[in-house]
């Protein structure tokens, strides 16, 4: 939601966003999610949905999700998102049906409610609310389109809609659109004013392309697995929480940083699940992964990330060996990131939007992949302290990450004050037990913490 304004409350959207909504499918939805646990007496449960039905009320306008998706005249100049006054919070925050599940229950429902579509008419949000579950905790799972925020961006939503953050002044109006021979003369006079600009960014690009040639052959190939294949319309989801400061202390003992063994440990999980189920391949898998280049003057909304992929290294047997060969592989991957970058700042053009929509729907007809990768991880940023909503503690941030086309598995971890909090979603016609990979991820957490002692241990001994 980065573009220039059109007209007062009128967005355009960037290229990188409007990638998200023409990359989406039904078996595929572009969502960014959470699911949070919030510590919820049980005598409050029953009004949690209402008192966050005011929190949003109060704080919604600080957000980009005041907003419904317009297209431009005949996809001449960018598809926009057009402020709207209030949204209609009995449809956007809704209670679960099922009034007392247990986890197991949650985490099937939240799987379900991945692949339900937003609606981008409305506001490109949904809240979904479980008040009563064991302990005394109750659970939201909150989830924005893609083409509003990346996984940074999602944070700064979620801070601007907790107690963290005051509430802004409210909204009176809904964004007013020109009439389409205004919007296009509108739009052509901005071309014309941006083309010196559009031309330069165009041999940028250029040269960065070319640039990227003397890296060609370094990117491992994607292997096909037996659970390769295109993704099914079904998902199955599970949590795992490990406490962030052994997790850290582990990571610098063995000379490799949080994200290194994050992947490192989802390597040697999804290698131990590999190897049970008779499918590790003699090439490594490889990730689907993003690093956002988002810097003060791209404001804190929309898409700015490059695509990265490592490989996992499930070819060696050795753990230590395996998290030398991911740092290899990401350091790789870091090497042309400044190139990469360089591709990203691209202004709109001309019936830019509609060519788009035109190449998606011939490459998705075709079933051609949109992004290399088996598998998707990332590692995403989030909030030190401690934060409440409503007046109640949140306990968990675990995030609820999508499935691209083509891949099987997504692991994603987030920061949540003194915890590493991680959702794991899986094709289940794919991978029949998404727990089991939960579990071996944990097991590799451990390993590398005994590897870690063990080089604490020798070095003290010194």
């Amino acid at each position: 939601m980065a573009g220039a304004d059109l007209v007062p409350g009128v967005t355009r959207l960037r290229p990188d966003d409007h990638f998200m909504i023409l990359s989406e499918t039904d078996a595929s939805p572009m969502h960014v999610g959470a699911l949070i646990l919030l510590e919820v007496p049980a005598a409050e449960q029953d009004g949690l949905a209402a008192r966050l039905r005011d929190q949003l009320a109060q704080r919604l306008p600080a957000t980009p999700l005041l907003a419904r998706l317009v297209q431009a005249p005949d996809g001449y100049d960018s598809d926009v998102w057009a402020d709207v006054a209030t949204a209609d919070l009995d449809r956007h925050v809704v209670t679960s049906a099922a009034p007392t599940p247990d986890v197991a229950a949650l985490r099937a429902e939240v799987a379900r409610l991945n692949l339900v579509r937003l609606d981008l008419s409305q506001p490109p949000f949904m809240a979904y609310v479980f008040p009563h579950l064991p302990g005394g905790t109750a659970a939201v799972y909150f989830k924005l389109h893609h083409a509003v925020a990346d996984g940074i961006g999602f944070q700064e939503v979620l801070r601007l809609l907790s107690d963290e953050a005051p509430p802004p002044p409210p909204r009176t109006a809904a964004a007013v659109l020109p009439a389409p021979d205004a919007w296009r003369a509108l739009s052509q006079a901005r071309f014309t004013a941006e083309e010196a600009t559009r031309n330069a960014q165009s041999a940028a690009r250029k040269a960065a392309l070319a640039a990227l040639e003397a890296y060609a052959g370094e990117r491992a190939e994607t292997p096909v697995l037996k659970l390769s294949g295109p993704t099914s319309a079904q998902r199955s989801y599970t949590t795992l929480s490990v406490p962030l400061a052994g997790f850290k202390a582990a990571a610098k003992a063995l000379g490799a940083t949080i994200n290194d063994l994050f992947l490192a440990c989802a390597g040697t999980a999804l290698r131990d699940y590999l190897i049970e189920i008779d499918d590790l391949p003699a090439a490594p898998p490889v990730i689907n992964s993003a690093r956002s280049y988002r810097r003060a003057e791209h404001g804190s909304f929309g898409n700015r990330i490059v695509a990265q992929h490592p490989h996992l290294a499930t070819h060696l047997a050795d753990p230590l060996e395996r998290l030398r060969a991911v740092q290899a592989s990401m350091a790789a991957e870091m090497r042309r990131t400044g190139h990469d970058e360089a591709l990203l700042d691209a202004l709109e053009k001309p019936f830019g939007a509609r060519d788009r929509r035109v190449m998606f729907a011939e490459r998705m007809a075709s079933g051609r992949r949109v992004l290399p990768g088996n598998i998707s991880l990332s590692n995403v940023p989030g909030p030190a302290g401690g934060r409440s909503y409503a007046g109640y503690r949140q306990r968990h941030n675990f995030p609820v990450p999508i499935i691209g086309s083509g891949r099987f598995l997504n692991i994603t971890s987030r920061r949540s004050g003194d915890n590493l909090d991680m959702g794991v979603i899986a094709d289940p016609e794919k991978i029949a037990d998404v727990g089991r990979v939960a579990d071996l991820f944990g097991d590799a957490v451990k390993a590398y913490t005994a590897l870690a002692d063990a080089s604490n241990s020798r070095q003290s001994a010194r």
